[in-house]
């Protein structure tokens, strides 16, 4: 792959390891990676030489090297001006200066990685898979005076036994009003009757995340929470509708958040429309009031709009799309809000 680097600049060094896995499939969590315009060279330490090998793509080459890492490219790599991602710690950056002219790069390789490729969204669309099945079989595990952490450890689990890796993210189960905390962390706190769930989960396969977030209703909730979740349901709607490629990121969000406005509720949808799903579990395009560009075929996205209402209750809903010429298609396969 030809990186999109300044003319004068001989080397490029990589050290996000989503950077590194995209261009080299290296799995670890350690490792550097120069670009030399000509050749990927993989720069592990004796932990991961076997599996490097093992792994990385025919066309890159794997180095073992003796520590400390900025010495040994010094003094094995000609190297006349080096760039590097700026998003490196100021620590590392200082110890760089010392030996190079140095040259930072933004978002090089993120630039790359906004477009998926086929295989990708094949990996993406199956964590999502593994996700929506193992979330409908948690389901059977509610009932009254159960708590969030335990659901949040079954869904854990029954994510893991189908090929899960790891969790996508910390899983977000909150009960009641609770659920007026977008980013919440599941405590102790019981089910009761009448308490509106919000499950927000994914897991992740061959490096690439998933992202859902779903509602369940426990007993007889009340008619303005039944009346928050139609207005979310059809905000949501109105989003992946609007999904197609040429859409600005910005006007998305925008007339989702002024439906949601309309009715009654702009003050609370405090987050952004959606947002790029990868290597990482956030990432761009970010479909936001401060988000840039517009929608491009193969991205892949979130549209997970939110009313939040203290001391009561919280709604989101959220899906998983593909961008496509002519709208979106959606990698969510299950029901958005469930009853029990």
């Amino acid at each position: 792959m030809k990186l999109d680097i300044p003319d004068g600049i001989s080397h490029f060094l990589i050290t996000k390891i989503e950077n590194i896995r995209y261009l080299t499939n290296f799995s670890g969590e350690e490792a550097y990676l120069i670009y030399d315009r000509q050749k990927l060279t993989l720069l592990v330490d004796g932990r991961f030489t076997t599996q490097a090998k093992e792994e990385v793509y025919k066309d890159v080459e794997v180095v073992e090297y003796k520590p400390p890492i900025i010495d040994f490219i010094h003094e094995n790599y000609p190297i006349e001006k080096l760039a590097f991602e700026d998003s490196i710690p100021f620590s590392f950056y200082k110890k760089l200066m010392e030996k190079f002219e140095l040259t930072p790069l933004s978002e090089v390789v993120e630039k790359e990685r906004i477009i998926k490729r086929e295989d990708e969204i094949k990996h993406i669309s199956t964590a999502q898979k593994i996700s929506e099945i193992s979330f409908l079989e948690t389901l059977k595990f509610i009932k009254e005076n159960v708590t969030e952490l335990e659901l949040s450890a079954e869904l854990e689990y029954q994510m893991r036994k189908r090929g899960g890796e790891k969790n996508a993210f910390d899983f977000i189960v909150l009960f009641g009003e609770r659920g007026a905390l977008p980013h919440g962390k599941p405590s102790n706190r019981k089910l009761k009757d009448g308490d509106v769930i919000i499950f927000d989960f994914g897991t992740v396969v061959n490096g690439y995340h998933s992202d859902c977030t779903r509602i369940v209703t426990f007993g007889k909730i009340s008619e303005e929470a039944e009346n928050v979740i139609r207005i979310v349901e059809d905000a949501q709607k109105i989003g992946i509708d609007g999904i197609r490629e040429g859409v600005g990121v910005v006007d998305l969000d925008k007339k989702v958040r002024e439906y949601i406005k309309e009715k009654g509720y702009g003050e609370f949808f405090n987050h952004s429309l959606g947002h790029g799903v990868g290597l990482e579990i956030h990432e761009k395009p970010y479909l936001s009031p401060r988000g840039e560009g517009e929608l491009k075929t193969g991205m892949v996205v979130t549209v997970e709009p939110g009313i939040y209402l203290p001391g009561k209750f919280g709604v989101r809903i959220e899906d998983l799309l593909v961008v496509e010429k002519d709208g979106a298609r959606d990698l969510t396969r299950i029901d958005k809000v469930f009853k029990i």
